[in-house]
Order: C-alpha cells, then structure tokens, then sequence
C-alpha cells in the first residue's frame, strides 16, 4: 500500500497476513496445542469447501473456465525467484508454515501517475509487509517501517536495475536496486526467515482489489483529510470505495504529526477491517466478486514464479473461516535513529524475538496485548541502536533534498511507548477485531482515550 511521499523523502530508499500471540481461545498460531471448539471448526471447514468448489468451477469447470483462467494467468508478470537468488545464502525453510512478503510500490508509471506525479527514476517499496500463514490457520501480519535504516545486501542486477554493493541505507532502497528479488534478500537478511512467495501491488492494483470485492466498510474516529493523497472523509461508519481506501491507506503528511509508524498504524487497521469484510461478506464463496477479485490481482500484481492462482486459490480457501482474533498485527520494534531524527533503527532485542517467533512458527510472547497500554518510561536494559557501517551514509541514488517527514515521536497505542517499545520489554501488537473509534487510528487521529466511545461498535 504505497504513499505518493515515499518519492520526496525515501528516495533511498500489499494483502493479507497474520497472527500471534495468545489472543484467541484456540491460541496463536504457533501455539496450536488447544485445538478449535468443534463449532468453528465446523465454520472453517464449510466455508474452505465452498471456497474450494468456488474455486474449481473458476479454473476446471469446462473449456470455456479453463480458457479464461489461461487468460488470466497470462496478465500476470511473474519474477523467477529461484534463478536471482543463491538457494545456499537463503534461510532453511522450517516446518508447513507459509511466508508472504507484500510489497507496495511507489512506481509512478501506467495508471499509478494519476497518484504521484512527480517526476523520479526507479520505484521504491512504500510498504512491506510480512505475512505469516500458520498450519492451523493463525496469521500474524509484520509492518518494517519504510523509514528503517539497515544493512542492504549485495544485490545483482535485475531487470532494469543496476544492483548494488552492500551499504547501511534506507531499507525501501532495496526495490530500486534490485527489483523484488532484492527486496525477499533484504527481508531475509535481516530477519533470517524463509520467503515462500512474494506480491508485488501498485496504487492502481491496491484500488481495483478493494473495488472488487465491493468496498470495506470501516469506522473513522474524526474527519480525516491529506489533500496529497486526496483523503477527504467524515467522521463515522462508513464503506470505503477503492479510492477512498487507496487514500486512506496512503495518507501521511496532513495527518497527525506525518511519520510513517502512525500510517503504518492505520494501514493495519484497515487490514483488520479488509478481513472482516473479506470473511464476513462471503467474498471468498461469491463467484462474481471472487473472479472480479483475480482479475484485479492478476492485472496489477508481479509474483514469484511458484505463487500462481491455484496456490493463491488454495491460500484463500484455507484462510476463508480464520476468525479475526486468529488475525494480529506487529510493527518491527523501533527506536528513533540517534544520527538522524527521521529515520528508525530496529530494536536488536526485541526484533530478534519477534523474527525467531515467526521463523520457528510459534507465540511473539506469551501475553498478547490488542493495545499498548500507554507507558513513557524507558523499557530497562534496552539495547542501543545498531550504528551505520563506519564511512556508511544511509542515503542512495535518487534521493531526495526535500526535507523528510519526521518519525512519530508521540506515544503509540500500539508501540507503548515513544520508541516503538514496551516498557516491560515485549513485542507489542493488535489483532484483527482492534476498533478504530475506540482504540483510535494511531498517533494519526488522537489518543484512544480521545476516541473511545465514538460511533461504531467494531471496525
């Protein structure tokens, strides 16, 4: 889910994923010991089968399907991950759990320049997201915040890129220099986790598949309004069409205090509010909205080799009954980079866990908390940001000399604290059930306590 800003100031430089934590009564999804009350197992197995089936008629069911399931096959760009990765400099792949690393650009050719505008070289990941699928059908989704600084890997040329040497720099540099296959090493690196698949989504993409599905309905704290990302909406339950929910989720500057931890915080919520409309809706056992919903994908979207339609088929009927306490969100722990006041470095402790949990398919920690419950006292024994490689300049080719967007610097509902941090020293998050008007949008619109008791009782 891109941002018209990332060509301004992350120069150097989606859906859907998921769960955590004990938050659900049939526990996270590495902790699969209790299993499922029979009745939502029941619901789970329905839906998946009807999805199944749904799914069957849409790419088998007589010539003129499977003609069209080719046609749809071949709209889209598919990358060889195999050939521009060495398989020996890869993490093992460990047990049946699936991997999905989202990536939203901030490219401006095709349909995508009604968005930006600005003239600018290459594209950069203006979001990635982690999703991770376990066997029980937990997810757990992982923000890394666009204006991390880290180590990019050496990265060969790919396609129109021309590759880079290893260097300390903006973490959405990685697209630019190496295409999708630098930004699956760049997250693998870093966070030592296999990537099965990869989806690479445009502005244009992000927007027809909302559209395609009939819209999100969602509930807004307060009148919202970015006049860059043309955002402009009133207080209260509403849907959101897919413009709207493009804004919504590309919205940074005009709100709050225009660092990227806050919208990453509303695009979460958004999330949460995309899968209750997906599994709640019947999107996934609705012919119609499910074959308008691969054509979005299949038009606008670049995938691995191995991700085709069968497999995101299969995906989608395994997560059609996940319940949305199965469904948490994380933001990698951050810290403000002491060497410059608008960017972040990760947390080494904290990051650690929470990458060794979704690694090892099982509880980021063992009390899931929905929201941060709001303490500004430093966590104790905090480890200190990793510094830049010596000589290291966390710059690359392109960037830009406008000023960057300052990072949050206020308390997070989700971080806990000013640092992206909890002060009892764990990896905080939110599940899928998290309401916007009561639990708030992030730093973007207000504290919870400002919002709790506004309209809607849910999303």
């Amino acid at each position: 889910m891109p941002d018209d800003a990332s060509a301004d100031d992350a120069a150097s430089t989606a859906p859907e994923a998921e769960n955590p934590g004990d938050t659900s009564e049939s526990g996270t999804p590495g902790g699969a010991d209790t299993p499922a009350p029979p009745r939502r197992r029941r619901r789970r197995r329905a839906l998946a089968w009807t999805a199944a089936a749904v799914a069957a008629l849409l790419v088998a069911g007589t010539g003129t399907s499977y003609a069209y399931y080719r046609s749809l096959r071949a709209n889209m760009v598919r990358h060889d991950l195999d050939a521009a990765l060495v398989e020996e400099e890869r993490p093992d792949k460990i047990g049946d759990d699936l991997n999905i690393l989202f990536i939203g650009s901030d490219g401006r050719e095709g349909g995508n320049a009604a968005y930006g505008g600005r003239d600018f070289v290459g594209e950069r990941s203006d979001a990635l997201m982690l999703a991770h699928i376990s066997p029980d059908g937990g997810v757990q989704v992982v923000n890394f915040p666009r204006d991390s600084l880290v180590q990019i890997p050496d990265c060969a040329p790919y396609g129109e890129t021309e590759g880079t040497e290893s260097y300390y720099g903006m973490i959405n540099a990685a697209l630019f220099h190496g295409g999708p296959p630098c930004v699956v090493k760049t997250i693998e690196s870093l966070t030592d986790v296999r990537i099965d698949h990869f989806a690479h989504l445009s502005f244009v993409g992000f927007r027809d598949m909302v559209e395609a599905i009939g819209g999100v309905e969602m509930c807004i704290p307060e009148p919202m309004r970015d006049v860059r990302a043309q955002l402009d909406l009133e207080a209260g339950r509403q849907r959101l069409d897919g413009e709207e929910a493009l804004a919504f989720v590309r919205a940074r500057y005009e709100i709050g205090d225009g660092g990227d931890i806050g919208r990453i915080d509303r695009q979460q919520m958004f999330l949460g509010a995309l899968a209750d409309e997906v599994t709640g809706s019947g999107v996934l056992t609705d012919p119609r909205k499910t074959t308008a919903l691969l054509e979005a994908v299949t038009e606008h979207t670049g995938t691995d080799d191995d991700f085709d339609l069968p497999t995101m088929i299969s995906i989608g009927s395994t997560l059609a009954g996940v319940e949305l306490s199965d469904i948490a969100f994380y933001t990698v722990p951050w810290q403000q980079a002491p060497f410059d006041p608008n960017r972040v470095v990760w947390d080494p402790e904290l990051s650690a866990e929470l990458f060794a949990a979704i690694k090892n398919d099982r509880p980021v920690d063992d009390q899931f908390l929905v929201t941060g419950g709001g303490a500004e006292e430093e966590r104790d024994g905090a480890a200190a940001p990793a510094p830049p490689a010596p000589g290291a300049e966390p710059v690359a080719p392109g960037e830009s000399t406008e000023a960057a967007a300052p990072s949050e610097a206020a308390v997070s509902p989700v971080s806990g604290q000013a640092d992206g941090t909890d002060p009892a020293g764990r990896v905080q998050g939110r599940d899928a059930t998290s309401n916007p008007c009561a639990n708030g949008l992030g730093d973007g619109t207000g504290d919870a306590a400002d919002t709790a008791g506004a309209a809607g009782a849910r999303h």
